[in-house]
């Protein structure tokens, strides 16, 4: 499996995409896997009261289904940011430009988000894994974490360039929350 990776991340080194934002998504993606793949080995175990599997069980499907969304994300980064590419020469106002913009901005932040949705859930539930899947729970978290704060520097860096436009004020505004977001896992 990890061999089917080597046309694209040749195309991460030779070509203009995919870029960093699908590297985060497909690292996130990856650290969702790995998190789930902790969570059901963990739950094939009959060592865990009815509350703790439960709790283990809902942090599964929440890892399950970012892992899906964050694969999407990686391959609409490269999709939003042809389109930055293929607008780059019209002028600072038109309309397709900005949607443009607005979709290079908006794939990040939806990595991050992503990303920060599983990482408020795991909680204490690494504590309850079985021991031999723990390390996997920890790098999938990591690679969480990496994911998260990747895809809002990209949105910051995207917002930047876009430049002063009104409607990118809600983008700032999520920028803002996820650097809350950021700093709260920081104590974690």
């Amino acid at each position: 499996m990890v061999t089917n990776l080597e046309p694209w991340l040749e195309e991460m080194s030779t070509q203009s995409m995919p870029g960093g934002v699908a590297a985060c998504a497909l690292a996130a993606a990856m650290g969702a896997a790995l998190i789930a793949k902790a969570l059901r080995v963990s739950l094939r175990r009959e060592m865990y009261a009815e509350t703790d599997r439960a709790a283990m069980t809902a942090v599964f499907h929440t890892a399950e289904a970012e892992r899906a969304s964050l694969a999407r994300l990686a391959e609409a980064d490269v999709q939003a940011y042809r389109a930055v590419i293929d607008t780059r020469s019209r002028p600072a106002g038109d309309p397709d430009r900005g949607r443009a913009w607005q979709a290079a901005i908006e794939v990040p932040l939806a990595v991050s988000e992503a990303c920060y949705r599983l990482l408020d859930d795991l909680g204490g539930v690494l504590c309850q894994c079985w021991p031999g899947v723990c390390i996997d729970y920890e790098i999938g978290s990591e690679l969480l974490r990496a994911g998260a704060r990747g895809g809002r520097l990209a949105a910051q860096a995207n917002l930047k360039e876009w430049g002063e436009d009104q409607q990118a004020t809600p983008f700032r505004v999520r920028v803002e929350a996820l650097m809350h977001a950021e700093f709260r896992q920081a104590d974690v």
